[in-house]
């Protein structure tokens, strides 16, 4: 095979891969869900300290809340544990299958990369998730 055509063959197996690895994660249920679910960007170039953090992630009207434990590592996310906070039990049910899928989606992950939209069938909880992502950074950075 000459040197264009190795050039081509790989760069067509890079977009393909790319193209594949894009298509779909997998929610709790073994559902299929969007890639929008887990949207990755470039992380930045900040730094965070290495350790565990913790904080409470509220969102809704209620307002709603999960707890959130993460461990860094060189501004990677190397374990995450969600704990369900819901009281009623349609959404506890919801918290569970969306801390049950967590941690396939972020752990390996660049903190600055993760925000999750739709996962397990919740909209809602994400948007607690990154509420505490959010906390969890600007303890880290300081």
């Amino acid at each position: 095979m000459t040197a264009p055509s190795k050039k081509i063959t790989a760069a067509i197996g890079i977009s393909l891969t790319a193209a594949l690895t894009g298509c779909a994660s997998t929610d709790a249920d073994n559902a299929s869900s969007p890639a929008a679910s887990n949207t990755a960007t470039e992380p930045t170039s900040s730094t965070y300290e290495d350790g565990e953090f913790e904080a409470e992630g509220r969102y809704g009207n209620l307002p709603s809340s999960i707890g959130v434990t993460v461990t860094l590592a060189d501004d990677r996310i190397t374990a995450v544990k969600v704990t369900p906070r819901a009281t009623d039990e349609t959404s506890l049910a919801l918290q569970k299958r969306f801390a049950a899928a967590v941690p396939r989606l972020v752990v390996g992950k660049d903190i600055d990369s993760v925000r999750l939209d739709r996962v397990a069938g919740n909209s809602g909880t994400p948007k607690g998730f990154n509420d505490a992502l959010a906390q969890i950074k600007a303890e880290a950075s300081s």
